[in-house]
């Protein structure tokens, strides 16, 4: 298939591109993806340090979520393991803590008084029957201070959605992604996936070429090509904006900073939390494929709050009050500044449905695709879910408009 017989070009190798591209070629449609990097993957590739693998950050699947559903309608298997569920610690004010995940191990915590165990198992209680949307246009401070009154079971609460949204801007996000995620988190869990999330890369871009579509690496699309339809999933809305010509907000981005080990054995504690510092840990080795045998391969995450300034040196100290040693240390890969959210949904602008459109405003046929796109799900979710209504819209049009010949 030559590119100018094209019926839907996709500007944008990452998942949401190649998502969208593999949709629209299960459609019978023709389609081209178009990657200026030479690689494929975007923030989802996966690196190999002499047999330690690294995400671009700890990534982690939802498996109730929008992603999971798009992977497997497309017969992407999911494979992985999910992170433990004991042996979890908190840390506050430098000494390790049980985390409280279970009836047995919130009454044996000292991370909580009594008053405050009450009030979080009725928080827990009462979370998955919340109406997500009915908060969205609370920020998570303005929600969890509604929840409790209790000062310990607030910054734990709000520990937990740092984690659980990859992101630290209480005063802006909306609770609405912060409920949903939590919702999430407790219902089915995450998977750590099996070879890291190259695989979700590779397995899509096989989807891609095996249903007839095209990829074309170092390929760069600076604006709309010629086509039917053109489905845009090139990362923020800067960068969509410089494509698509249409002005859209730049909007609050989230970041962290990552310090990756790689460990002569697994650590002590596998799972470790900041209660007082925006930090946390976890093996991501204990996937198949992830490190070599009776090795560890480590993330430790620093989620920088807005103007935060990131420090190597803290996020070391935080590994070695999780027990970390560092004469275990093999190797180790520092990611200084990495986005986890081009643009977050914000209380401000009404939570999920405030978000940009897939449709582009005047440029019929033209869609965009990303984590800041339509009205479902957060991170690698809302990336699928904008990528799956792009492709069905994108056909849709292409049908309405007739086929290039």
């Amino acid at each position: 298939m030559g590119m100018e017989h094209a019926e839907v070009h996709v500007i944008g190798g990452g998942l949401g591109g190649l998502a969208a591209a593999a949709l629209v070629a299960r459609a019978g449609r023709r389609v081209v993806v178009h990657e200026q990097r030479g690689r494929l993957g975007g923030r989802a590739t996966t690196d190999d340090r002499q047999g330690f693998r690294f995400n671009q950050g700890p990534h982690a699947l939802y498996v109730g979520g929008e992603a999971s559903a798009v992977l497997r309608d497309l017969g992407v298997a999911l494979r992985g393991v999910k992170p433990p569920v004991r042996g979890v610690r908190m840390l506050r004010g430098g000494e390790l803590h049980i985390a409280p995940g279970g009836v047995a191990s919130l009454l044996r915590t000292r991370l909580l008084g009594s008053r405050d165990k009450f009030d979080l198992a009725r928080l827990l209680t009462t979370l998955p029957r919340a109406r997500a949307a009915e908060f969205a246009d609370l920020t998570v401070s303005e929600w969890v201070d509604q929840c409790t009154d209790r000062p310990r079971v607030g910054a734990l609460l709000q520990a937990i959605i740092r984690l659980a949204t990859y992101t630290n801007a209480p005063n802006d996000l909306s609770a609405e992604v912060a409920i949903h995620q939590l919702q999430l988190a407790l219902g089915e869990g995450v998977l750590y996936l099996d070879g890291g999330w190259q695989y979700l890369v590779d397995a899509l871009a096989d989807v891609v070429v095996g249903a007839g579509g095209r990829i074309c690496p170092s390929d760069a699309a600076h604006e709309v090509p010629d086509g039917r339809a053109v489905i845009v999933a090139v990362g923020s809305p800067a960068q969509a904006a410089a494509v698509t010509g249409h002005p859209y907000p730049v909007g609050i981005a989230t970041e962290a900073s990552v310090l990756d080990l790689a460990l002569d054995r697994p650590p002590v504690n596998p799972f470790v939390i900041g209660v007082d510092e925006p930090l946390y840990l976890s093996d991501h080795g204990r996937a198949a494929g992830m490190c070599p045998d009776g090795r560890a391969s480590v993330s430790v995450a620093h989620y920088l709050a807005p103007g935060d300034v990131p420090d190597r040196d803290r996020i070391r100290a935080f590994a070695q009050r999780s027990e970390i040693v560092a004469d275990r240390v093999l190797d180790e890969r520092y990611l200084h500044r990495m986005t986890t959210v081009s643009s977050i949904a914000t209380a401000s602008t009404g939570g999920l449905a405030g978000r940009a459109a897939v449709r582009v405003p005047d440029r019929p046929g033209v869609f965009v695709v990303g984590d800041w796109v339509g009205d479902r799900g957060h991170l690698a979710d809302a990336v699928l879910a904008s990528a799956r209504t792009a492709a069905s819209a994108a056909v849709t049009h292409v049908s309405q408009t007739g086929s290039v010949r």
